[in-house]
């Protein structure tokens, strides 16, 4: 298996952290509506906006990446893509933490910050 440097293994997770970043943007401008007649277990706020995601990824960055991975695959933690959990289920499981399994974040994130969170979750599709 090949090692990176330092500054190798910086550019990589630099690089992936941008490919993600567009390609959700992508996904959110593109998959942004539920289909007519189908109500959406997306945050029902009108105030969802490409800040609002790019805030969210900032969060799951600083906080998530270490055990869900830079893509949201999950490394040491399950992978958050096409969550069917509804968010008041994804904002208990951030706040609370899971048992000996994720730390709890609800001291260190506000309302804005769990909002943007789950916004940003929301746009992670397959």
């Amino acid at each position: 298996m090949k090692r990176f440097t330092e500054r190798q293994a910086l550019f990589v997770a630099i690089a992936t952290s941008c490919a993600s970043l567009l390609a959700t943007f992508g996904v959110a401008l593109i998959f942004g509506h539920a289909p007519p007649g189908k109500k959406s277990p997306t945050i029902k706020s009108p105030e969802v906006s490409v800040e609002v995601i790019t805030h969210g990824r900032r969060l799951f960055i600083r906080h998530c990446v270490e055990c869900h991975g830079f893509d949201a695959r999950g490394d040491e933690g399950s992978d958050l893509h096409n969550l069917r959990a509804g968010d008041p289920l994804i904002r208990q499981v951030i706040t609370g933490g899971v048992n000996g399994e994720m730390p709890a974040y609800g001291k260190m994130l506000g309302e804005e910050d769990l909002r943007a969170l789950t916004v940003y979750l929301r746009t992670l599709r397959n």
